[in-house]
């Protein structure tokens, strides 16, 4: 696929400022490293780290995160979540969203970053002006495909433990979605697994935690053991989309 662009996407690290510090039993520090080495395989040309990055919200965990990134020498583009500092991580990452839309040009892709956080809830909103200059964006940009990247799920991913702490009111945002079909793909963190569906013809993607993952439809959170992983895409010059999941260790 000729002139496509690739994308590693990283989510949910929750690294702590003591790097033996557990997370629900595991060490996230070691998680991510280990992932990463078949992140380096896939050959990525930029990295997407939607959210959850830290768990502690400290710039300990921040610019631990940027030295396991640095060395893939590619772009990053992070956006908060829930257990993140806004200032902190667009300190340590420029561009990362705090009250404006984040806009990146990737060859004829534009990339949009959105916070969907509320300070010290779990669960996530959209504010009114990120919704109005998101869709001012998508309507001045109509023959462009966009792909949309925040950190709460826009839908029920079909796990209770997690589902509610998602967007709410999402309908809004929906129907900026479905009203707009330069659209291609939304992208999301926050779920703890892989979730793929197709939403009138737009990718509804969430992608899987580097440091731990829950098995899908799940009342409590349950423990997959196919171990830390993250989504891949692959954007051609055609508008199309590819995607799919890489698990540590593992090609």
């Amino acid at each position: 696929m000729s002139g496509s662009i690739l994308i590693a996407q990283i989510t949910d690290c929750h690294l702590s400022a003591d790097p033996q510090m557990k997370y629900r039993g595991i060490n996230a520090h070691q998680n991510l490293k280990s992932l990463l080495n078949n992140v380096k395989l896939l050959k990525p040309d930029l990295l997407l780290a939607s959210g959850d990055l830290s768990e502690d919200g400290s710039r300990a965990s921040y610019e631990a995160l940027k030295g396991y990134l640095d060395p893939l020498d590619i772009p990053v583009l992070a956006l908060p979540g829930n257990h993140d500092d806004f200032k902190l991580l667009s300190g340590v990452f420029p561009g990362s969203p705090i009250d404006r839309v984040t806009v990146s040009e990737h060859g004829p892709w534009q990339i949009l970053r959105l916070n969907s956080c509320l300070p010290g809830k779990p669960e996530g909103r959209l504010a009114e002006g990120t919704l109005a200059e998101l869709e001012n964006i998508l309507a001045s940009q109509p023959q462009r495909p966009h792909l949309i990247a925040l950190h709460h799920q826009p839908i029920s991913v079909g796990s209770p433990w997690i589902d509610k702490y998602r967007l709410f009111d999402a309908e809004a945002f929906l129907q900026i979605v479905d009203q707009y079909t330069n659209v291609k793909a939304v992208v999301w963190g926050h779920v703890h697994q892989a979730f793929e569906t197709d939403r009138n013809g737009t990718a509804m993607l969430g992608g899987p935690s580097s440091a731990i993952n829950g098995r899908p439809g799940a009342q409590k959170f349950s423990e997959d053991p196919g171990g830390p992983a993250c989504r891949w895409l692959k954007l051609s010059c055609e508008a199309t989309l590819l995607t799919g999941v890489t698990r540590s260790g593992r090609d």
